[in-house]
């Protein structure tokens, strides 16, 4: 007995690495001098992008604003409400350009995650901190991507933030 305890033994006390994945839930364009940031499941083909490269039009930089959106359990935040621009090497607005959206694989189930042609919506079911990241499907001048991360921070109204509260039964 105390031989086959030693042989499981490690093999139970061993855990993997804890390993954050990221999965895409759409795409987005950036907001334009003549049109607003929208978001939906695949609004780029694969012709698309490949004309944007052929035009060397490249991605230095991706704002998204506000980074910090502070919602209670059952807001809803629509990613076309937020200002998402993207900017060239010489720092002019690059409009319409792609960028995909991701979340972590973990976190998705608990973003009520709602999306139509134009907009990606996201309404979470339970109180924490959820981060949202666009990058650009484009490369920068060093051949790398760029992008931008967002934050939902999801309070439950029914609860109280108050340390002096007690716990009391």
């Amino acid at each position: 007995m105390a031989l086959v305890l030693a042989v499981f033994q490690p093999a139970a006390s061993q855990e993997g690495p804890f390993q954050i994945v990221w999965v895409v839930i759409g795409e987005a364009s950036s907001g334009s001098d003549t049109g607003p940031a929208y978001a939906g499941r695949q609004l780029f083909m694969a012709s698309d992008l490949v004309s944007r490269s052929l035009a060397n039009v490249r991605i230095e930089h991706v704002e998204v604003e506000p980074v910090v959106n502070e919602l209670a359990i059952g807001q809803r935040l629509c990613l076309a409400k937020m200002s998402i621009r993207t900017l060239g090497p010489g720092k002019e607005k690059v409009g319409g350009a792609p960028l995909s959206i991701s979340v972590r694989q973990d976190q998705k189930p608990r973003l009520g995650l709602k999306r139509s042609k134009r907009d990606i919506c996201l309404q979470p079911t339970a109180a924490g901190e959820y981060p949202v990241r666009l990058t650009s499907m484009l490369p920068a001048s060093d051949g790398s991507t760029r992008g931008a991360q967002v934050y939902l921070r999801v309070s439950d109204p029914n609860k109280t933030n108050d340390p002096a509260a007690a716990d009391i039964p």
